[in-house]
């Protein structure tokens, strides 16, 4: 499933500026308001979008900013990744190759810092640590640029598996679902029409 030229256009835009209206956007995109606003629902349920975030200007407030690599045993992974996820001062986190992890740290003091470090290094399958601090910042970051022959990965919302070719698109309470087959789809509607059930006998 390929990107759209208007789908890539929309990313771009909200990429710029994220509170932009729908009137706007529509205009800098060139089609109409409902096409806009549909597109970007579209996005978010297929969670390309996956939120609208406010940047801060950390070192104004008084923050400090630090990049933490670290080296883990793989066949730790799992568990140090939850320990991670818990971190009061996590601002985020990505696993590299050979399970590296590359972690930034937003903290309201060095003494926070340290009592992250030690956590980190008592934590089991943690190998190596190294701790960067940000001095300085140039500015925005740049907006990713798309183009329309990206592929698209969307993970099934049934087998969550990712789906490969054109997904089955389910229309459902107002709402776009993608799946991957028909089997899915018959299941995936089955698992809802359940769920829904029981919700309105809670309610």
């Amino acid at each position: 499933m390929e990107l759209t030229e208007t789908q890539a256009k929309i990313l771009e835009e909200l990429q710029s500026d994220s509170r932009i209206s729908m009137r706007s956007l529509a205009d800098k995109v060139g089609v109409s308001t409902p096409t806009a606003s549909a597109t970007v629902k579209d996005l978010e349920e297929m969670e390309i979008i996956r939120g609208y975030f406010t940047s801060l200007d950390t070192f104004k407030l008084g923050l400090h900013v630090f990049y933490v690599r670290m080296e883990s045993d793989l066949r730790k992974i799992h568990e140090i990744v939850e320990k991670v996820r818990s971190l009061e001062y996590l601002h985020g986190f990505r696993e590299l190759d050979g399970g590296i992890l590359f972690l930034e740290l937003v903290v309201p003091s060095l003494r926070a810092l340290d009592d992250t470090v030690i956590l980190l290094k008592k934590t089991e399958g943690v190998q190596k640590l190294d701790v960067s601090r940000v001095t300085r910042e140039f500015g925005k970051m740049k907006s990713i640029s798309l183009d329309t022959t990206r592929d698209l990965s969307i993970d099934c919302f049934y087998c969550k598996k990712g789906i490969e070719g054109t997904p089955v698109k389910l229309e459902i309470d107002g709402r776009k679902h993608y799946v991957c087959c028909d089997v899915c789809a018959s299941e995936y509607k089955e698992k809802y029409s359940r769920l829904k059930e029981r919700s309105e006998i809670v309610t």
